[in-house]
């Protein structure tokens, strides 16, 4: 009989890689497994489950602190079934982080409502449970006494720890963890988790507002450049333009005045000649005259202009 212990979390100091590998290292038919465990990932334990399920051997399952969660799966995986003094056992609902929509929070659910009735299928062909869908919501926890009244436990042999051997996990220093330690660090985990997702979350809406005010500023810039245009456009055409008269109009004014003046009759123009010369002033008449060598009391000189 060969002798392994495995202590920690699922997934983390429990791992499916250390368990395989002792499997594929030890080919005794007899294998004892003394369990600690406050739970972990649900899929690497169904994996470390599946494993010790279909390697052939005889399994005994020793329950020396504690199988909660995902630890309680590990602990039925044994054909024998030992609970040592003041240990625990205990199930309860899967759990998870989640962040996305609406849509990927309702997946998330459905995911684990599956992964319940997964492990619910294993309490149930493993141990005679009663209530256990009402067990598994409200999270119970079985003392020694009611393990062995449910058939989670199934023997009351002894047993010893002699040649114990570790994972290569363990003998790294990870045996020595408490369970409450490893609890703990469970705990933090998630919140840690938790607390990235709400980063996430919040560094993605502010990127989203990053995007959409860099899209108004530049949607913004371009009906101001085409404000600007409509304006200089609209100046453009109300402004009146100057009208030129073509020369030609003038000279044939001139031309049909020429044409006009050849038509009158002689004797006309000549009148009109005389009336245009009797019109010009003759400044030799604008002198005042003497007479009797006297000059006019309002003039006292010569003027003329």
């Amino acid at each position: 009989m060969i002798k392994l212990r495995l202590s920690g979390v699922v997934g983390y100091d429990i791992t499916a890689d250390d368990v395989s590998n002792f499997l594929n290292e030890n080919d005794d038919k007899d294998l004892t497994i003394f369990l600690n465990s406050p739970g972990g990932y649900v899929i690497d334990g169904l994996e470390i489950y599946n494993l010790l399920r279909a390697s052939g051997r005889n399994i005994t399952t020793v329950l020396t602190g504690m199988a909660a969660s995902m630890g309680s799966i590990l602990f039925l995986a044994g054909d024998k079934r030992i609970a040592m003094s003041g240990t625990l056992f205990m199930v309860h609902k899967p759990s998870g982080v989640a962040w996305g929509d609406a849509d990927d929070f309702r997946k998330q659910a459905d995911l684990l409502d599956k992964m319940q009735g997964s492990l619910q299928e294993i309490y149930e062909e493993r141990a005679s449970i009663g209530n256990l869908e009402q067990l598994i919501n409200e999270e119970k926890w079985f003392n020694v006494e009611e393990m062995i009244s449910n058939g989670i436990v199934n023997s009351d042999e002894p047993v010893s720890f002699d040649g114990v051997i570790e994972t290569e996990e363990n003998n790294e220093g990870l045996d020595s963890l408490e369970s409450e330690n490893v609890m703990a660090k469970i705990d933090d985990l998630k919140a840690e988790k938790e607390k990235l997702a709400v980063e996430k979350a919040q560094l993605e809406e502010q990127l989203e507002e990053a995007r959409l005010e860099a899209e108004l500023a530049t949607m913004k810039a371009d009906v101001d450049k085409l404000k600007a245009e409509a304006e200089e456009t609209s100046e453009l055409v109300s402004e009146p333009k100057e009208v030129v008269e073509p020369e030609e109009t003038i000279e044939s004014e001139t031309e049909e005045d020429d044409e006009i003046e050849t038509t009158v009759d002689p004797e006309l123009r000549e009148t009109k000649v005389e009336k245009e010369e009797s019109a010009v002033i003759d400044t030799t008449k604008t002198v005042a005259v003497k007479q009797n060598n006297q000059v006019p009391a309002y003039m006292q000189v010569e003027s003329k202009y």
